[in-house]
């Protein structure tokens, strides 16, 4: 029986998603919903199978699922206001739903359409309550979304724990704090509310400039912190005795530390994929087994695909990736993270 799900990405990388969705799934068709979303139909399978292929990281690209009941071309609604498409959504998921129910709510849109998805949300979240659905902002086990597409428009009602996100379209919102020193900051808080902080004592920042990386781990329990780079850290890090900052490069850094093994290394610098992937395997000596690294790939959009899996291949020469996705406060990135045997 031929299924559909929603999938969300990053603009530039849809044909890149596209290409792991075909290789890794029965594909039997791929429409495009709008700029960063799209609805695949798989001949076998359904949401479950998707999701399980994006956590064992076949699926690098896509960064959320919703489930599809019913999808149309967007221009089949154009005679409706906000209201007619939010009834229109009702019809669809009330059939599935029975008074009582807890579901979260994810309303979005996928580049220019002529609703704002707060006008059809309101009226929506009205129909559901009236018919004695209780809704949640996040947390509950089902999840009605709809999405409003320059091209398609979908709706569905699904398993919240499948969406990979619970965040309507995958996108993710995190408040910038006074005392964040650097935007980067916020790449590493959207992984530890997917993964869970790492724990340890001690920890490496590769390419640590101005520091925020290094501030994130110090709040996250770490004793001491390696900062390495050659430029300057922000004061505020400077001002914290256990972030201890050595201003040379990575290599250097690794190949004269004598101190114990180290529980964690990230590494958020540029450079192209493949030197960061054999950076993270020369670091592997001072890593103590069992310890985690978080490395970001520097992508371009020029095959995307095959740079990851090349990076992917030398990482296993020492690690275990255990969590690979392109985050919502990726740019032209890739987030791993990965285990040492």
């Amino acid at each position: 029986m031929e299924q559909s799900v929603l999938f969300s990405v990053a603009p530039d990388y849809y044909r890149s998603a596209v290409a792991e969705l075909r290789r890794s799934l029965p594909v039997r068709k791929i429409l495009r919903v709008g700029e960063d979303a799209g609805v695949v139909r798989l001949d076998a399978g359904g949401q479950a199978e998707v999701a399980q292929a994006a956590i064992a990281g076949d699926l690098r690209f896509v960064r959320h699922l919703a489930a599809v009941d019913e999808d149309v071309k967007t221009a089949q609604l154009d005679d409706l206001d906000a209201e007619g498409v939010a009834d229109w959504a009702a019809d669809v998921v009330l059939d599935e739903l029975d008074t009582g129910d807890e579901v979260s709510l994810h309303v979005w849109d996928s580049g220019e359409v002529p609703w704002a998805p707060g006008k059809i949300r309101r009226p929506l979240l009205e129909v559901l309550m009236d018919n004695g659905i209780r809704v949640v902002t996040s947390g509950a086990e089902q999840t009605v979304s709809l999405c409003v597409g320059t091209e398609r428009t979908t709706v569905g009602l699904g398993s919240s724990g499948l969406g990979l996100c619970d965040w309507a379209g995958g996108r993710i919102r995190l408040a910038k704090r006074k005392e964040q020193v650097s935007r980067a900051e916020l790449k590493l808080e959207e992984l530890f509310g997917f993964i869970g902080a790492p724990t340890g004592r001690v920890a490496v920042d590769l390419g640590a400039s101005p520091g925020g990386w290094s501030r994130i781990l110090r709040t996250h329990g770490f004793e001491r912190v390696y900062a390495v780079d050659p430029a300057d850290l922000d004061e505020r890090v400077l001002a914290d005795d256990e972030i201890h900052h050595h201003r040379t490069t990575a290599g250097e850094f690794l190949d004269h530390y004598q101190g114990e093994p180290v529980d964690l290394i990230v590494n958020d610098m540029r450079m192209v994929p493949h030197m960061t992937a054999v950076t993270m395997v020369d670091a592997a000596d001072i890593l103590r087994p069992g310890g985690q690294v978080v490395v970001t790939f520097k992508l371009g959009t020029s095959n995307p695909v095959k740079q990851t899996d090349e990076s992917l291949e030398t990482l296993a020469a020492a690690y275990d990736p255990t969590f690979i996705r392109q985050l919502q406060h990726n740019r032209h990135e890739l987030t791993v993270v990965a285990t040492r045997r």
